[in-house]
């Protein structure tokens, strides 16, 4: 799932309990803040950024831009995907 924004310039995006959500930079450049972090990020076209923790990201554009956000992938248990099927058997078992 995810979100397409336009971005202009002193207008930023807030975003809120967006842990490990992935903003992908579409087309301009956009300036990202996000909680805790001591360095702001710069994306340009082509370029992501994987949203850090649960606090309040702002992400601008620097002249126009569109991003688009990501929701964060879906992180299962081992026991989860062992139940699923979906991960590769670590162990085997043998009928005797």
């Amino acid at each position: 799932m995810h979100n397409d924004h336009e971005l202009r310039p002193q207008h930023p995006l807030r975003l809120e309990k967006a842990d490990s959500a992935v903003i992908e930079c579409l087309h301009g450049t956009a300036w990202i803040t996000a909680y805790a972090q001591f360095d702001d990020c710069v994306l340009r076209s082509g370029e992501r950024y994987t949203i850090p923790n649960g606090g309040l990201v702002l992400v601008e554009a620097v002249g126009s831009g569109r991003i688009r956000v990501h929701g964060p992938a879906a992180h299962h248990s081992i026991w989860q995907r062992l139940l699923a099927g979906t991960f590769p058997t670590l162990m085997t078992t043998r009928n005797t």
